[in-house]
């Protein structure tokens, strides 16, 4: 069933989602900043381990190369240009605020920035190699796999960020259902026309932004990641300009 990876895989940021506010209220604030600092340092190396994946090769005789760095570093401004230019970031606060009026209870989450753990949530889940490829996969060849094992990572994963950002975290199953069953779409219709080096480019640059999430956890920078989203695609628009 085309698209059955991104069903699971939102469900069980949900799920992982509601796990993790039935800890949040019993978790004291000292142990809530380790976490943000483990959270910090895993997201950073999921990133830096993306990126020397799809970037550095071993030739027979030991000798490392990079490839595809001039092409990161044109997506990733292209991209930041466009995701300003359409308020990408402004967007997911005022969804997130919406589904807040909407949802919460009076008084309930007071103080709880949703809409950051909302946008860091969605970056954190969509922009890896995982949701790229295995959309892919999924829509061109109907295999689920790779989804199904996203999905057991994403959903812990969204128990121990949702205890640090509470809902926030759970809405950002809707931006994983419509990303990735977008992607899974148009790979089912259009997959033959995009050759493999260009989605290895676009994990490239997904993985790039990812490490950005980890300087805001570790609480030394805060970046709109959001606004970085569209960069992951821009090596498809490089592809066709060059």
């Amino acid at each position: 069933m085309i698209g059955l990876g991104t069903l699971v895989n939102s469900a069980a940021v949900v799920a992982g989602g509601a796990v993790g506010l039935l800890f949040k209220k019993g978790i004291p604030k000292r142990f809530q900043e380790i976490i943000f600092t483990a959270q910090g340092t895993g997201v950073f190396l999921l990133g830096v381990l993306g990126v020397v994946t799809q970037a550095v090769t071993a030739s027979q005789q030991g000798v490392l190369t990079s490839s595809y760095g001039l092409g990161m570093v044109l997506s990733l401004v292209l991209g930041a240009l466009l995701g300003e230019a359409i308020g990408i970031d402004r967007m997911f606060n005022r969804v997130a605020n919406f589904l807040k009026r909407k949802l919460s209870r009076p008084g309930a989450e007071e103080g709880a920035d949703i809409g950051v753990g909302f946008a860091c949530a969605t970056v954190l889940f969509c922009s890896g190699a995982m949701a790229i490829i295995g959309s892919i996969q999924d829509g061109i060849m109907g295999d689920p796999s790779m989804l199904l094992t996203k999905a057991v990572l994403d959903g812990v994963i969204s128990i121990i960020f949702a205890t640090v950002y509470g809902y926030g975290v759970i809405l950002s199953a809707l931006s994983v259902f419509v990303y990735q069953g977008a992607i899974t779409l148009l790979a089912y219709f259009l997959g033959e026309y995009i050759p493999m080096a260009v989605v290895g480019q676009m994990s490239l640059v997904g993985s790039a932004v990812l490490m950005l999430i980890g300087f805001d956890l570790w609480g030394i920078k805060k970046f709109n990641v959001a606004n970085l989203i569209p960069a992951a695609f821009m090596p498809i628009l490089l592809s066709f300009i060059l």
